[in-house]
């Protein structure tokens, strides 16, 4: 069914959270293809654009085979009393997600419509997977009309779930028909929704239908802030001028763009030509970057053209060339040693895998860049390794790693991302325990201990994943405390 712009709009508006002032966006075709959100008035950095609600909210899909409950999403090792419902199959933890009318809702749909067949004697395996295609099913008709104005894409391949539920059931074809519309809707559209490994839920993805008019690029001009009732509020990571396109990134932003265009053709089935992606040093970032086979050569290996995949790559100091194919194996083994190599307790990588890993690559790729994140995300915030249980030598390198991650997306231009805040938080965390050590450097630490704690604040703040001390080191550390200095590293020793 068509529908105007202005239905459109009416649609969507109602999924808003406020709606009592004129949007700063429109609906219309975008370049990148298909339709997209674009500004309809100067939206300043910082600018919240949009706060809207899901239309459905599922575990994400590679969290198949991970038992949890259904209601509430608490997965089995912190859920001892998790079990199947007798009725449905569907797992909960508690008689009072039993009760809840949401279960309820489900139960009585499962029971009502989908047959046992009488062979059949587990169904516990094949009901929780399909957990998302029962809540489209569930979705009144006026929701279901935001059905004709997403986008979809016909997937020929097999649904393994849903084969395995039709397998154990005997389904009406309609709903077999609108499940796998469903799937194609949820694997174009959706997002997913920030967590903290601490509560012990399952990862969520949710469809938000105003969001999911938001195209991509390599470099976004927006972020997406998840809050605790899962709503998805959308703000500008930059300036943004009048008739701009609504840029969001459905990938990681430190990736490498063969990873982000691989991942981008495999998930959504385009092949992104952004600038970022067209610009084979990645904004003089050279994340892609290989060593050249040269032995004698200090040079590095950069494609000749980024986005064509059967390029030759060439090195940018002595001008030899190597072609596509074997750039195809490197990248097969890199990936390999990828899938191997892990930090240990002592924040340690297994030595044969780096050594093979610093053979191919720079310290500039992408891979080594990852493993830095990884280290500034761990250093000082795990289990016996916490910021004042680290000795100077780690703590200067936790602070060396953060200034260079955030260096490197300062040169890719994406603003304040959420990952900006992120390592933000933990460069403040490092000056502040530096300060705490020795009172003495406080004041000359001070003006950047207090900027960079308010910085990592106005991006994280209202993220459901944001570190849970955020606000209170921005009270005790931020700007404008009038607390003595005591008082203000108390925080720091509880």
């Amino acid at each position: 069914m068509a529908h105007t712009p202005n239905q459109e709009t009416l649609l969507l508006m109602e999924y808003l959270e406020d709606t009592s002032s004129k949007p700063l966006w429109i609906i219309k075709q975008s370049k990148l293809g298909g339709r997209g959100l674009f500004a309809s008035q100067t939206i300043k950095k910082g600018s919240l654009i949009f706060d809207n609600k899901p239309l459905v909210i599922a575990p994400r899909s590679d969290c198949i085979g991970q038992t949890y409950c259904s209601v509430c999403f608490t997965i089995v090792d912190s859920c001892h009393q998790c079990h199947p419902c007798k009725k449905c199959s569907l797992i909960v933890c508690s008689q009072e997600c039993k009760t809840t009318l949401k279960h309820e809702e489900e139960c009585n749909f499962i029971t009502s419509n989908w047959i046992p067949k009488t062979d059949c004697d587990n169904y516990v395996d094949v009901i929780p997977p399909v957990l998302n295609y029962l809540r489209f099913l569930l979705l009144t008709e006026k929701q279901k009309l935001l059905f004709s104005i997403l986008q979809s894409c016909d997937y020929k391949c097999n649904i393994q779930e849903l084969d395995n539920l039709c397998l154990k059931y005997m389904i009406p074809e309609d709903q077999v028909k609108f499940m796998r519309s469903a799937y194609s809707i949820m694997k174009i559209n959706s997002f997913r929704i920030s967590n903290r490994s601490e509560e012990k839920k399952i990862p969520l993805r949710g469809l938000y239908p105003l969001s999911a008019f938001m195209n991509h690029s390599c470099v976004p001009n927006t972020r997406n802030v998840f809050r605790n009732d899962n709503k998805m509020a959308v703000y500008a990571t930059r300036d943004i001028e009048i008739g701009e396109e609504l840029l969001t990134c459905y990938t990681g932003l430190l990736w490498s763009t063969p990873t982000r265009r691989c991942q981008l053709y495999k998930t959504k089935q385009f092949w992104c030509k952004c600038t970022r992606c067209e610009d084979n040093t990645e904004m003089g970032t050279n994340l892609s970057a290989l060593k050249c086979f040269n032995k004698e050569c200090v040079g590095v290996l950069l494609p000749m053209s980024a986005v064509e995949p059967a390029t030759d790559w060439i090195c940018d100091n002595c001008g030899s060339k190597t072609p596509a194919s074997r750039i195809s194996v490197i990248h097969s083994v890199l990936g390999s040693l990828v899938g191997s190599l892990d930090l240990d307790d002592q924040f340690r990588l297994d030595a044969p895998v780096l050594a093979r890993l610093a053979k191919f690559v720079p310290y500039t790729n992408h891979i080594f860049i990852d493993i830095r994140l990884r280290l500034v995300l761990r250093l000082g915030f795990t289990e016996g390794r916490r910021l004042n249980e680290l000795s100077e030598s780690r703590l200067g390198l936790k602070e060396s790693l953060c200034r260079g991650t955030l260096r490197t997306l300062a040169a890719l231009g994406v603003g304040d991302a959420h990952l900006r805040g992120l390592l933000l938080y933990h460069l403040h965390a490092v000056l502040a325990e530096r300060a705490r050590r020795a009172p003495d450097l406080y004041e000359e630490l001070k003006a950047e201990i207090e900027n960079t704690i308010e910085q990592a604040y106005n991006i994280l703040q209202g993220d459901i994943s944001a570190p849970p001390d955020l606000e209170l080191r921005r009270r005790y550390l931020g700007p404008g405390c009038d607390k003595p200095l005591e008082e203000r590293f108390f925080i720091l020793d509880s």
